[in-house]
């Protein structure tokens, strides 16, 4: 769609104004009015019309001023102007177009007339702007081609001197022979590899300059070049005529054409890739070595040991990171030697003929393995044929190819343990990219081996704790918790095969004494070679543990289908560890002797349990011990009705002692004329149910239970409670009272505050309480003996020797000991008249205690012969059935005044 022409009417007239302006609308123009000259500047300030329409007669600034301004302003200056106007005069008309109009209407206009002159100054002015436009485009093509002209004039002239100039100063050498050979030209840098100016190789050949060799290998490459038709590209080494310089060249070759395609030549230019060749080879040795980096990450990553975490490293510093050889060398600690333990590649076979050490005395501890473990630092050997510190190894470098190496420490728990060594076929191989890739290498290495350390450790702690948790720290044995496993698994794997197994419970015997005396570290030496010289009895598949303390327990599986034999097998078996249990051992500089004792039971079925097993072994153990120790003795159920009967004595035993079922019964002890002097009290047990229970059976109970201490404690405390009785009583006012101390109730710590607790509580003369010790519980501990004897002997207590001439009969202990009165034992008194060895015996014990001024008194006394035997060798006092059995109290006070003969059948 064409754009409507744009015109302003100016008229002061409002009618005309409107008349003209509705006029030129209705013909499609877009129209503007202006009412008087200023309005009409305004308007075309900015946006000039197409036309202008303008009056003459205005007030104000009339249409002859607005014209001229129109035509001074730039941007208005061609925009055509027709006057409209009454005035007709030719000057005035004149003086119109002198200011630059193109038309003048005289009012009034025919409205065609006008229309037409419109229409047509229009299409003059399109017309006029139509041609400017295409002389100026003509002016400007027209410039730019005399520019163009001006230019390339100046640039073939430039071209031509650049090109000369260029020739002369390419850094490379260029020049063009003609299809013969012969050169046509050359520049300044191809006359220094002649080492002859351009006048003088012009006209000449490569045979006129180089030798044969090579002017053949020169002409085979412009051949090659003129029969392909395009560029031939070679590598050559050169050696430059003037200076003796020598590099690596890649030579391009072009073949030459005139303008009608025909060869005039070979234009050959040669660049020096001596150092980018260099850098390529460079940046592949930083590649390999990159390589190699990540394939021993990766081998770090799926290695499980250290071995294969060195070979695998050795192997990707060859193959993929290009190097000669690589190996791992550790350090001996014995020789301080640096031993191979990995490599790969060339000369890795020569690496026993390498000694290299860590010791700096040594002539091969200055190498660069040497140096780079002892000073912890990489050492970097760029030139190994010729540095002085590789002269000892320089044959075998030079035989494997060996130019430069790296010696790499390894480290664990941050402790240099080796090196990581490799060798370059090329001198100066490790710069600074290598050596940084190669020391991240030894970082991750030295990482790795960290790992394996924690992981070694860790493993170790693991196996540690397992050990822990199932072995005898001391001993290394199975522990109960494993021994019940092992042992359950033999019930079965026996059962299954309708084998006999056995269990064979092991209790050291008097094992508390060796640490009571000798310590807990003798005892511990004591129990580990107690392991090792059972265990050294056993088949492999048998088990020894250690159930705790001295106790051990042997399984011996596979045993014969046949109870007898088996029986017999195990026998044999359990005798040869009592034997070599029982031989001597060295302890801590000291000869130790050691028995055992041994509970066995054998089984073949899968319904037996493994607490069962130990339950039924131990209990024979238990006889064993009680029948005199050293022994092997088979359970038999028997034991376990012992067993139970001894557990309920127990039970009863210490309900007896809250349930007041304790007596005390007295046995009188009398001089030479009947008269009652003392007595010895007596504990007796009134069970409930049983009735009377005899001593012997529980008076040893009480002693392997501890409840001897509790029960002697009672006796000490009831005899008190009768001598305070007594003391209102004429006839048992000084009368003594005799109470045996078991030796567990003596060597108590407290126990001469128990005793003078007693005798404070019931206000007891001292001097009325006699203590009964045995000859063993004397000798037990002699120096705790002697302060006690003296503490209760220095406030009245006195002391009698019991069952004296059984034990040592030490006359050295009768004379550091206060004692008042030896008690020769009954073993002797019955035999008096029946063998003249007891006889000697009881006149001996008289006669040392008269000659010490000690009492004695005889118990046993049954017969008045020996009462006379007695009294004729100077014995003055007795106990016994000739006078009395233990009495309760009540019948016992009753026994005061003559003495009748009592009947043999009470007991003691």
């Amino acid at each position: 769609m064409s754009k409507k022409n744009n015109i302003l009417v100016v008229d002061d007239t409002a009618a005309s104004l409107k008349l003209l302006s509705d006029l030129l609308k209705a013909e499609g123009y877009e129209v503007r009015a202006a009412i008087n000259g200023e309005l009409a500047i305004e308007s075309t300030i900015g946006n000039p019309p197409d036309l202008v329409l303008l009056d003459i007669l205005m007030p104000g600034m009339d249409g002859f001023e607005v014209c001229r301004r129109l035509k001074a302003n730039p941007d208005t200056r061609n925009v055509p102007v027709i006057f409209i106007s009454a005035l007709s005069d030719t000057d005035e008309k004149v003086q119109g177009f002198g200011l630059g109009a193109v038309d003048f209407v005289t009012k009034p206009y025919q409205r065609e007339e006008l229309l037409s002159r419109v229409r047509t100054h229009l299409e003059i002015d399109r017309l006029r702007n139509h041609l400017e436009e295409l002389v100026t485009e003509r002016s400007r093509r027209l410039a730019e081609s005399e520019a163009k002209l001006r230019t390339s004039l100046d640039e073939l002239m430039l071209a031509n001197t650049q090109l000369q100039t260029l020739l002369y100063t390419i850094p490379e050498p260029v020049w063009l022979k003609d299809p013969e050979g012969v050169y046509l030209a050359c520049n300044r840098q191809f006359e220094r590899f002649f080492g002859a100016k351009e006048a003088q190789i012009v006209g000449k050949t490569d045979y006129d300059f180089v030798g044969r060799e090579l002017a053949d290998l020169f002409r085979e490459n412009d051949l090659k070049a003129m029969a392909a038709g395009n560029v031939n590209t070679n590598e050559e080494w050169l050696t430059f005529a003037d200076n003796g310089y020598r590099g690596l060249f890649e030579t391009l070759k072009t073949p030459m054409l005139d303008r009608d395609g025909k060869l005039i030549g070979v234009l050959g230019i040669a660049r020096d890739i001596t150092e980018r060749k260099a850098a390529e080879e460079k940046i592949q040795r930083h590649m390999r070595l990159y390589a190699a980096l990540s394939r021993c990450n990766k081998a770090i990553a799926h290695c499980s040991g250290e071995a294969e975490l060195f070979l695998e490293i050795c192997r990707a510093a060859v193959q993929f990171g290009g190097m000669k050889m690589a190996w791992v060398g550790m350090i001996d600690a014995e020789t301080k030697l640096i031993k191979p333990v990995a490599s790969f590649g060339e000369g890795a076979d020569d690496l026993q003929y390498l000694e290299a050490s860590v010791d700096a005395d040594s002539p091969y501890g200055h190498g660069p393995t040497g140096t780079a473990i002892r000073e912890q630092r990489p050492y970097w050997c760029q030139d190994f044929i010729n540095d002085p510190v590789t002269a000892p190894w320089k044959a075998l470098g030079v035989k494997a190819g060996w130019a430069a190496s790296a010696s790499l420490p390894l480290y664990r728990n941050d402790t240099a343990i080796g090196a990581f060594i490799l060798y370059a076929d090329q001198a100066n191989a490790f710069d600074e990219a290598a050596r940084d890739l190669l020391l991240e290498m030894s970082m991750d290495i030295n990482f790795a081996l960290e790992n394996f350390s924690r992981v070694m450790a860790q493993k170790r702690a693991e196996a540690e704790i397992e050990r822990l948790a199932f072995y005898d720290p001391l001993t290394n044995l199975p522990n109960r918790r494993l021994l019940y496993d092992r042992l359950q698994q033999s019930i079965a794997g026996n059962a299954r095969h309708a084998n006999h197994g056995a269990a064979l419970f092991i209790d050291l015997d008097n094992f508390k004494t060796l640490n009571d005396t000798k310590g807990h570290n003798a005892g511990d030496l004591l129990l580990v070679e107690v392991a090792q010289r059972v265990q050294a009895c056993v088949r492999e598949g048998d088990t020894v543990a250690r159930l705790g303390g001295d106790e051990f327990v042997v399984i011996l599986n596979g045993l014969s289908k046949d109870y007898s034999q088996a029986s017999n097998h195990t026998k044999i078996v359990g005798n040869k560890m009592l034997a070599a249990i029982g031989r001597p051992y060295l302890l801590q500089g000291f000869e130790h002797h050691c028995s055992a004792s041994m509970g066995v039971i054998l089984f073949r079925h899968q319904d037996t349990s493994a607490e069962e097993l130990l339950r039924c072994a131990d209990t024979a153990l238990y006889q064993a011990k009680r029948c005199g120790r050293n022994s092997l003795l088979f359970y038999d159920p028997a034991m376990q009705a012992a067993l139970e009967k001894r557990s309920e004595t127990e039970r009863d035993l210490r309900a007896a002692l809250t349930g007041d079922q304790f007596r005390l019964f007295y046995q009188m002890q009398v001089n030479q004329a009947g008269q009652i002097l003392s007595a010895e009290v007596l504990i007796r047990w009134i069970h409930p149910r049983l009735g009377m229970v005899p001593p012997l059976d529980f008076i040893p109970l009480a002693e392997e239970t501890g409840l001897i201490l509790p029960m002697g404690q009672w006796v000490l405390d009831a005899a008190c409670a009768q001598l305070r009785r007594w003391e209102s009583d004429p006839d048992h006012a000084a009368l003594q009272l005799a109470v045996n101390v078991s030796a567990r109730q003596f060597h108590q710590a407290n126990f001469v505050a128990q005793v003078l607790d007693s005798l404070s509580k019931y206000s007891v003369n001292p001097n009325r309480l006699k203590l009964e010790l045995t000859e063993t519980l004397v000798l037990n501990d002699i120096d705790d003996t002697i302060v006690k004897m003296h503490q209760l002997k220095k406030i009245g207590v006195s002391f009698s020797l019991d069952d004296f001439g059984t034990g040592y009969s030490s006359l050295y202990y009768l004379t550091k000991l206060p004692i008042d009165q030896l008690k020769i034992d009954q073993s002797f008194v019955r035999n008096i008249g029946l063998t003249q060895s007891d006889a000697v015996i009881v006149q001996t014990i008289i006669g040392m205690a008269n000659n010490l001024k000690i009492e004695s008194i005889a118990e046993g006394v049954e017969t008045e012969a020996q009462r006379s035997f007695l009294e004729a060798h100077g014995c003055r006092l007795y106990q016994g059935f000739l006078y009395s059995r233990a009495l309760p109290v009540e019948v016992f006070e009753l026994q005061f005044g003559p003495v009748a003969e009592q009947s043999a059948f009470a007991d003691k």
